[in-house]
């Protein structure tokens, strides 16, 4: 192994170079090599057909007890770019019949029989054969390029990704509750109003910002992508400011047809357009460059 030296400065002045001991360096190990992840083949493949064959029909099942596929069928092929015939035959390696030319008459002349029970069909993961054809049919749903003239019969049911999207509801959902738990008073109330949420009981009494916050919670828990969309947002802060100055005699919008005026000294604040809300568009004006002033103006009032 040939010496390592390296250049440095003697107590001189003079540059010289001295041996360094060689450092064990595995530059492979330094290399972190993320492996992809495989995806788990299932145990079976669940089909399930996508007609109700007698919709409102309390009395009967939804689908047939039995309902039997033909083995055949003509796709568009991705990989070819042409037109193909496909045919499914027990213990035969392909589903193309252009491929199936050496089987004799008998072997291509067999129908095996492809039952959907009850509606539904389940395929172990080695009759690959059958699942090929099954999902490469114009019989398939979510079949690419599927012939239009062809009515889709079946699906596929995939557990993982109905788990998945589980997953993501619930995590949304508790997001959402979080949000709502430790909201401030300052952000759930223009918010909670915004959603649409009572402020007073049946008898017309202010409720307490606990009870709001309960009913507040609530809307989390049920709708919880319109909370979180909604919450924080400075539109909705803005929209309670103004309707809180309309309701008090801050601005008057009723005084001037299609104007916005304000309620002590009559100036004019803005020309609100024909059948647009005077709330909403006061609330979007605010945001833009011509209603600074007037935002501006707004806030020192209501502080």
């Amino acid at each position: 192994m040939a010496k390592v030296t390296r250049k440095t400065l003697d107590e001189n002045g003079n540059l010289v170079e001295v041996a360094v001991a060689p450092q064990e360096i595995n530059e492979v190990s330094d290399i972190k090599i993320s492996e992809p992840v495989k995806k788990i083949e299932p145990k079976e493949y669940i089909f399930q057909l996508t007609q109700k064959f007698y919709p409102g029909n309390t009395t009967k099942p939804p689908y047939p007890e039995n309902f039997f596929l033909r083995n055949t069928d003509i796709i568009f092929d991705e990989e070819s770019g042409t037109e193909r015939n496909i045919r499914y035959l027990e213990g035969v390696n392909t589903i193309f019949e252009d491929e199936q030319e050496h089987l004799s008459d008998a072997k291509k002349n067999q129908r095996p029989q492809i039952r959907f029970t009850n509606g539904y069909l389940r395929v172990p993961n080695n009759k690959t054969s059958l699942i090929k054809f099954l999902t490469s049919s114009n019989m398939f749903d979510k079949k690419k390029q599927r012939m239009e003239t062809v009515l889709p019969v079946y699906t596929l049911l995939n557990f993982e990704e109905q788990e998945k999207q589980a997953v993501s509801k619930a995590e949304v959902r508790m997001s959402a509750m979080k949000l709502a738990m430790d909201a401030s008073v300052d952000i759930m109330i223009p918010h909670a109003q915004f959603l649409g949420l009572r402020f007073k009981n049946e008898y017309n009494v202010e409720r307490t910002d606990k009870a709001i916050r309960v009913d507040y919670l609530n809307f989390a828990d049920k709708n919880p992508d319109t909370f979180i969309k909604t919450y924080n947002n400075p539109l909705v802060k803005v929209r309670f400011l103004v309707n809180k100055a309309i309701n008090v005699g801050l601005i008057d919008t009723n005084s001037s047809k299609g104007q916005a005026i304000w309620g002590d000294t009559k100036k004019f604040i803005a020309q609100i357009p024909d059948r647009e809300e005077p709330l909403k568009f006061l609330s979007e004006f605010c945001l833009t460059e011509k209603g600074k002033e007037f935002f501006t103006q707004l806030k020192s009032i209501a502080d």
